[in-house]
């Protein structure tokens, strides 16, 4: 410590200089002065040693620097001074430069040769990223020498700047493939990875990202908001080529043993399917069933798969992007693509649109042609698209409107139903001829009772005659009354066709209805009897519901009445032997109960081929009764316990 007689005794700066050092009760410095550390460099002169430090490239100044420390005696005077590492060790000084500045590409403004050998690298990361594989791209020590080759030792960007000057150009620094490559991939293997996916009328951009357990692991479809009615769920699920066979091997590897085994050899049975089996619209799930059944002989259900635990980059993820191209939902669910994303695009151009072209009571084919979709771009992505759609009026039967609607599928729909609004307008007075024309007669006015009256059965039968025959897709007043005209013989005859079929339906089953219940009329509550016909009631009430002229298509009418009477057989046959018919219905009940059971459990994304296979099973079993407790009313398609089984086999093969 200072000497306390010192005037500079607790006043003395950071450095001092003593004239001598005392030792009595501590160490004391005496005769002291302060010094400024600056004045020993220049007065230490070759007594100070110099060491640079942590040399590294510095992107604000262009250069390598490092930090400069001074020490005399031991005592650091000079620390972490930046001075330029090129004039104290210029080959090490270029190696971080070339490694940092062009390798890396950390610099404000790039040169054009580094942005492009920075583009030829994208492309062949990209490669990589597609073909799952990190084999073709050189390591960055093989970049680094190709600069080192071409370069004089330079550590700044101001003296490359003068190099290229004097080169005349920058050519000499311009990478080509066989600088990047470590070999070429197979151009046949990299089509197996699309950059775009044709989906429906669209063709989508994909791109790859080969990283493990990151979040973007796998490809990503890019579908505008505007675009989602128009790509399938099902569709997504195939991937692309190059993924497909890796997926098909992984749901095979995740099937129970009991199926799996009977598909060894995994990789050689992946092979097959991905050589034999087509590619359809529908679930992959469900082809590969169907497939597997016909080509190994194997029935797998649609529940034995496991398609929720494939690694995630063999399930398609899908981004959905606004117009704008922000991200409004990304996932592997392809559900994602049902959410409702109409409020997106509901910008200013699409209200203006709808300005345009919305409008409201029409009653004649007086406002021009209707294209399918209207829509924007902006750039590469769509800004918006709408579908024009004639609209029923819900308030009155003499006007329909037109709208945009934001999603294809309902607009079609609602299209067509305003399509046979106006043409329901345009034929007023012979619909309304028709509508007379429609009255039952009184033996099946009163059977019209069990649903729910004469009138309402005269409703729905001309709400049919308008839908089968305007219910059209139709976008021109050409074509409107085209139609019209080829359509105005039709309506007397397909109407009093219709009324002949549904009075023979109502018929039938009213006489059915009154043959159960004069049974069921026993003292005894609860008595086999009653319980057997009560059954019937139910099973003429579900083939039979209230909604039936609407429900079914006219050529299923006369199958109806057929039904029905095999249940009237049934009846007749079962008060005689009871038994007998307990009997034959356990041969049924399998096949009703699986019906039943599907039914019950019909998850919203079952597809649309399930739901008609389904249909064809219900409409199969009612033949299959008849050709049990009926058969001299013969069955209009061949049918069996094998057929109902084997259709039933199928229906659990579908997703």
């Amino acid at each position: 410590m200072i000497f306390p007689g010192s005037g500079l005794f607790n006043k003395n700066g950071n450095w001092i200089v003593a004239a001598e050092i005392v030792k009595t009760s501590r160490i004391f410095a005496r005769t002291v002065a302060v010094i400024d550390p600056g004045w020993l460099e220049d007065l230490g002169g070759d007594l100070c040693r110099r060491t640079y430090l942590e040399p590294h490239w510095e992107r604000n100044r262009g250069e390598v620097v490092a930090s400069l420390q001074i020490s005399l005696f031991g005592l650091i005077i000079v620390a972490g001074r930046k001075v330029s590492f090129g004039k104290i060790d210029a080959r090490q000084a270029s190696d971080i430069f070339i490694q940092s500045a062009l390798v890396n590409g950390d610099v404000k403004k790039p040169f054009g040769f580094m942005t492009h050998n920075r583009r030829l690298i994208e492309d062949v990361l990209d490669k990589e990223n597609r073909i799952r594989r990190r084999d073709l791209l050189v390591d960055e020590p093989q970049m680094a020498e190709f600069y080192r080759q071409r370069l004089p030792e330079i550590s700044d960007l101001r003296s490359l700047s003068r190099l290229l000057k004097q080169k005349g150009g920058d050519h000499f620094l311009r990478m080509g493939d066989e600088d990047l490559l470590q070999h070429r991939p197979d151009e046949s293997e990299l089509q197996q990875y699309p950059k775009q996916l044709a989906l429906g009328d669209h063709s989508l951009e994909c791109s790859y990202c080969f990283a493990p357990g990151t979040d973007d692991d796998g490809i990503t479809l890019k579908v505008p908001a505007a675009l989602t009615p128009h790509v399938s769920p099902a569709a997504v699920d195939w991937l692309v080529p190059g993924l497909l066979a890796a997926k098909i091997e992984a749901l095979i590897k995740g099937l129970p043993k009991i199926y799996r085994k009977k598909l060894a050899p995994i990789k050689k049975t992946a092979l097959v399917i991905i050589h034999e089996m087509p590619k359809t619209s529908g679930s992959l799930i469900s082809a590969l069933g169907d497939f597997i059944h016909r080509r190994f002989a194997v029935n797998i259900p649609a529940e034995a798969w496991s398609p929720h635990l494939l690694p995630e980059h063999l399930k398609m993820r899908i981004c959905i992007t606004a117009s704008d191209g922000r991200q409004l939902h990304v996932g592997r669910d392809p559900a994602i693509l049902g959410q409702d994303v109409a409020g997106d695009i509901r910008h200013t151009e699409f209200e203006a649109a709808r300005r345009q072209w919305e409008k409201s009571g029409i009653t004649r084919w007086d406002f021009g042609d209707l294209p399918e979709s209207i829509g924007a771009s902006n750039g590469n992505s769509t800004g918006w698209i709408a579908y024009p759609a004639l609209e029923k009026d819900s308030s009155t039967k003499k006007q329909v409107n037109l709208r945009l609607i934001a999603r294809r599928q309902p607009a079609l729909e609602i299209h067509r139903q305003g399509v046979a609004a106006l043409f329901a307008i345009h034929f007023a007075r012979e619909l309304k001829f028709l509508k007379r024309r429609l009255n039952l007669e009184k033996p099946a006015a009163e059977m019209a009772d069990y649903f729910g009256g004469a009138r309402r059965l005269q409703q729905h039968m001309l709400e049919r005659v308008i839908r089968d025959l305007f219910g059209r897709n139709i976008r021109s007043a050409e074509a409107f009354y085209d139609h019209a005209a080829a359509a105005a013989a039709q309506i007397l005859p397909v109407g009093e066709k219709l009324c002949e079929l549904t009075t023979a339906v109502i018929t039938a089953y009213g006489n059915a209805r009154r043959r159960f219940a004069a049974p069921g009329k026993s003292n005894v509550v609860n008595s086999p009897a009653q319980q057997f016909f009560q059954h019937l009631t139910h099973e003429l009430n579900r083939l039979v519901p209230d909604s039936f002229v609407t429900l079914y298509d006219m050529n299923r009418l006369p199958h109806l009445v057929r039904y029905i009477r095999a249940l009237e057989i049934r009846a007749v046959r079962a008060q005689v032997d009871f038994e007998k018919d307990r009997a034959k219905s356990e041969t049924v009940r399998p096949f009703t109960d699986h019906l039943d059971a599907w039914l019950a459990n019909l998850p919203e994304s079952t597809s649309a081929e399930k739901r008609q296979a389904l249909e064809d099973y219900f409409w199969l079993i009612e033949e299959y009764k008849v050709s049990i407790f009926a058969q001299e009313l013969k069955t209009a398609v061949p049918v069996s316990a094998k057929r109902l089984e084997q259709k039933m086999k199928q229906i659990e093969r579908m997703a």
